[in-house]
């Protein structure tokens, strides 16, 4: 394989495979450097194949796997095609929770063209798309038809975000209960009892040491009431810890895809866990809660792409981690390994599992904390005594955090400090993601 192919697999990646030298030229990294990187995301060997197999695939997929309109009035994208099927009149259609809101016609070779690709004996062209179709904030899905066909020739997510999200104030969450738990009803008892023994003529001593006994009874009582209750819940999870472990990852993938708009105060409800208890999204509010580190009456979750960072018990880290739904591993100087985001195989997925991630944090917080905003722009990924940088998607990672943010009225802050650029920070505010300073 060519320095030239390593270099341009590299930047499919998302890799900047170029840095500046002294005279401020332009110049390509070390090919070991790069190889070593994509080692980090998994291609270790048979670079040209895969390299191959890659821009085949992007070639195959009619549609990108997201398309972002800002609250703009047209859907722009590029389509892909063999060469049979530009002429034809094709249908398109946008979706919402599987239901057909707009549809209308279009044929591509009347769009512009973007580029030709000859695949063995099948040429495919690219036309650059644009639907003039306003959409509300939300979710949806184009779908790209042959007439006559119910077979889709291609789909793709469309986000549509606030352009300013909507101020929200922090809501501490209420709870139904069923039933009065027994602590209080222990407490309910010794009130009454006390109550009781003022009327009673006995011995102060007496008394005295009735009311340590019974303060003592209720300690006792509610001690083994907690070590019952954690046995039958372990014994409960435990039981059910492998089916979950081993669906988590199409449970993320069914939940982004249904749209579950549940809020937070309701998933908090007895009726509402009881209603959902054999869902995925039941499971996914058992992790979250499980999980949270922060405290209970604010609720800030944080948002974190950067590796090795101080947050890293967060429910973010805790997933990404665990389940890999899409990371690279990183080795420092110090031989330590640390998992980083592989934005490319997320996007490559539409983002399924991230969607779900963060829309389910949303529902379960009162606000989300973007740490190290620039981390969403760029990692830094240390191999050995050099690195290379690592570009994601901002406008699509930010889109999903904000469209989240705005349907489940979860408030989104950014930590900033004298290190961020002054115009990151004016456009975080201006989009209505509000400071919360580190000192």
């Amino acid at each position: 394989m060519t320095a030239q192919h390593i270099l341009q697999f590299g930047q499919m990646l998302g890799l900047s495979c170029t840095e500046l030298n002294a005279n401020g030229d332009e110049q390509a990294l070390p090919t070991t450097l790069i190889t070593q990187a994509l080692a980090d995301f998994g291609f270790t060997d048979e670079l040209d194949v895969k390299l191959e197999e890659e821009i085949k695939q992007f070639w195959l997929r009619a549609l990108p796997p997201v398309i972002i309109t800002d609250q703009s009035e047209m859907i722009q994208f590029d389509l892909h095609l063999p060469i049979e099927f530009v002429t034809e009149d094709l249908i398109w259609e946008v979706r919402l929770n599987q239901a057909v809101i707009e549809t209308g016609e279009f044929t591509p070779i009347e769009w512009s063209l973007n580029g030709i690709y000859h695949l063995h004996d099948m040429e495919m062209q690219s036309y650059q798309i644009s639907l003039e179709q306003p959409l509300a904030v939300g979710a949806y899905q184009l779908v790209i038809l042959d007439q006559g066909s119910e077979e889709p020739l291609g789909e793709s997510w469309i986000f549509n975000p606030p352009s300013v999200l909507t101020p929200t104030n922090a809501i501490k969450p209420t709870t139904v209960t069923a039933l009065p738990t027994t602590d209080v009803v222990l407490s309910q008892l010794l009130t009454h009892a006390q109550s009781s023994l003022s009327t009673v003529a006995i011995d102060k001593t007496d008394a005295l040491a009735l009311s340590a006994r019974l303060t003592q009874l209720q300690q006792q009582f509610n001690t083994e009431k907690e070590q019952d209750e954690f046995a039958l819940t372990l014994s409960s999870i435990t039981a059910t810890a492998a089916l979950y472990q081993l669906h988590l990852a199409q449970y993320l993938t069914a939940y982004a895809a249904d749209g579950v708009t549940a809020t937070r105060a309701e998933t908090q409800t007895v009726e509402w866990q009881d209603a959902n208890c054999d869902r995925y999204a039941f499971y996914l509010w058992l992790v979250v809660t499980a999980n949270n580190a922060q405290p209970t009456d604010t609720l800030l979750r944080n948002v974190d792409f950067a590796s090795g960072t101080a947050n890293e018990d967060s429910f973010t880290a805790w997933l990404l981690a665990d389940y890999q739904l899409a990371h690279c591993l990183l080795e420092n100087t110090d031989g330590i390994v640390a998992k980083g985001i592989n934005s490319y195989k997320l996007r490559q997925d539409n983002y399924a599992a991230f969607r779900a991630l963060i829309d389910f944090t949303a529902m379960q917080s009162t606000g989300l904390v973007l740490n190290q905003p620039l981390s969403i722009m760029q990692q830094w990924l240390t191999m050995g005594d050099a690195g290379i940088w690592q570009n994601h998607e901002f406008n699509e990672l930010l889109s999903i955090i904000l469209l989240s943010c705005e349907r489940h009225a979860c408030a989104c802050y950014y930590q900033a400090d004298d290190e961020l650029p002054a115009e990151l920070m004016a456009y975080f505010d201006a989009r209505g993601v509000q400071q919360l300073s580190l000192s």
